[in-house]
């Protein structure tokens, strides 16, 4: 019994492995909507541009480049009354660095940066060309 479980669990893993490969090779990329700021899913499916989130978003990568610290950004938007990408009014300076360092809003996205090696351990090892980005 134990054999036909690990079989099945072998053979999900692999179907799961290759809807996720045939996603990417179609450049479809999964965003978190509701804690991603300045867009959200669009009647097609397709990211579709928040115009006023988008301005915030805009201005905290300006803020950045004119010298200000995350922390400093994130006290700003938090007196400011703007609304985190949660719908918190409270900003924390990682939200701030996630949104700086986040590929997506330069409309990049690496995906399969990693990959799992076995499906029973779930291992998972950073991508250094043995599958496809």
């Amino acid at each position: 019994m134990s054999s036909l479980a690990q079989e099945e669990s072998r053979s999900i893993s692999e179907n799961v492995t290759w809807g996720q490969r045939k996603r990417f090779a179609d450049g479809k990329v999964s965003l978190p909507y509701s804690h991603f700021l300045g867009y959200r899913k669009g009647a097609d499916g397709l990211p579709e541009i928040v115009p006023e989130e988008a301005e915030t978003v805009r201005w905290i990568y300006s803020l950045f480049l004119t010298g200000k610290t995350t922390g400093s950004i994130a006290s700003l938007l938090t007196r400011e009354g703007i609304p985190t990408p949660a719908g918190k009014a409270k900003w924390q300076a990682s939200t701030v660095e996630s949104i700086l360092k986040n590929e997506k809003y330069k409309g990049d996205a690496l995906l399969q940066k990693a990959f799992t090696v076995d499906f029973l351990t779930k291992k998972q090892k950073k991508n250094e060309g043995e599958v496809p980005q």
